[in-house]
């Protein structure tokens, strides 16, 4: 599942709330300060960091990987890749795991995991491994993003760049998609089905 919206859209509740209904979770959060550390806290997540045990399903369902640049140098972004790549290959690895990115431009684009999203997104399904993802950067991820996860969850917009990429989308009609996705109000959610070719509009409660 790919979560597409600009900041403050409320790409981030929609995501908790379906995280919220998954049974064993891992979210990767990539930011040395990031709002969504107390918001995972509330809704029971254990925070965990590189070097911590790999915690068992039954044990802890609801995980929080804290992965954050130490500095801003090359080496510091190859470090801070290094450690996301092992926790992507130990989710992939165990399986049976719902794995959360919160922001995918920049783990492609930045930290050059482009290979490894790419791979995960081809083989998660087969070992169990469900990706919730989100960006509001469509033209810096990988084209799996769209080609890849059953459903989109798209906020407004009327960049052309991101209308064009939605043409990456498997099996829907993307002239249909742009038009309802450059029509949305604010805070509305057009929900792709790239199985069955429905859209539905909705809204995500806010967290209280």
């Amino acid at each position: 599942m790919t979560l597409l919206g600009r900041t403050n859209s409320g790409k981030t509740t929609a995501a908790i709330q379906i995280l919220d209904v998954r049974r064993y979770v891992v979210a990767i959060l990539t930011k040395r300060k990031d709002d969504l550390f107390p918001r995972f806290r509330k809704h029971g997540y254990k925070m965990l960091k590189p070097g911590d045990d790999w915690p068992e399903h039954a044990v802890s369902p609801r995980v929080a990987m804290h992965i954050a640049p130490s500095g801003l140098s090359r080496a510091d972004s190859r470090y801070q890749a290094a450690m996301i790549r092992g926790t992507l290959s130990e989710i992939w690895e165990q399986g049976n795991w719902t794995l959360y990115l919160d922001e995918i431009a920049q783990l492609s684009d930045l930290l050059r995991l482009d290979t490894e999203l790419r791979s995960l997104w081809k083989e998660a399904r087969s070992s169990g491994v469900t990706i919730v993802a989100g960006t509001q950067r469509p033209s810096r991820v990988p084209i799996e993003a769209y080609s890849q996860p059953r459903f989109l969850l798209l906020w407004r917009t009327n960049d052309r760049d991101q209308l064009k990429r939605l043409g990456d989308m498997n099996a829907v009609d993307p002239d249909p998609v742009r038009y309802a996705v450059a029509n949305l109000n604010e805070h509305e959610i057009l929900v792709v089905d790239t199985y069955t070719d429905d859209m539905v509009k909705t809204t995500a409660k806010k967290l209280g």
